[in-house]
């Protein structure tokens, strides 16, 4: 199943229309600080791309977001690979953007990769994110965020992923 991952996370790396972003992608970053995920988060901007992660990988997909509701989240497990995906439709690169980089409110997570691309937060930069990931220090992002593609009740997400970062060893820095 490990093979399997790994097979999934170039496949993920490579595949068009797809955003990788959180934990899985500190760990493609840095293998050795961020060995451990526990899922794997994606933007999609195509429903094509959940019918190929079915057919390839196995993973069957259960909207949990409410009719009308947008963006669509999707959660989906599969019997090949033990890494659940978390799994936002949206309809464009802007939108994918807004949500991955200009949203977050930690520069760790301000950044995105699809195709092989990096998007990181041009205000923060490549190389203050780069070295935020690899040295475990979550900095709280003081400019303005744009929020309008999350949900109502992101307070208590952010708190919980603020936890869950210290769990993990990261150095949370307001």
């Amino acid at each position: 199943m490990e093979h399997d991952l790994v097979v999934l996370m170039r496949w993920l790396m490579a595949a068009p229309r797809t955003y990788i972003f959180g934990g899985l992608l500190r760990h493609i970053i840095n293998p050795v600080a961020h060995a451990e995920f526990g899922d794997i988060d994606l933007i999609v901007l195509d429903t094509a791309t959940m019918d190929r992660l079915s057919d390839r990988f196995g993973y069957a997909f259960r909207e949990v977001s409410r009719p009308g509701q947008f963006p669509r989240y999707f959660l989906a497990k599969s019997p090949l690979v033990l890494k659940p995906i978390q799994l936002i439709l949206m309809r464009s690169h802007a939108e994918a953007m807004q949500f991955a980089v200009n949203g977050p409110q930690y520069d760790i997570d301000r950044i995105a990769l699809s195709e092989g691309t990096y998007y990181f937060d041009p205000i923060i930069g490549e190389a203050s994110i780069r070295y935020a990931i690899n040295n475990k220090r979550a900095g709280l992002v003081k400019g303005p965020r744009d929020l309008r593609h999350f949900a109502k009740h992101r307070p208590q997400i952010e708190q919980r992923h603020r936890l869950k970062l210290i769990q993990k060893g990261f150095a949370i820095i307001d």
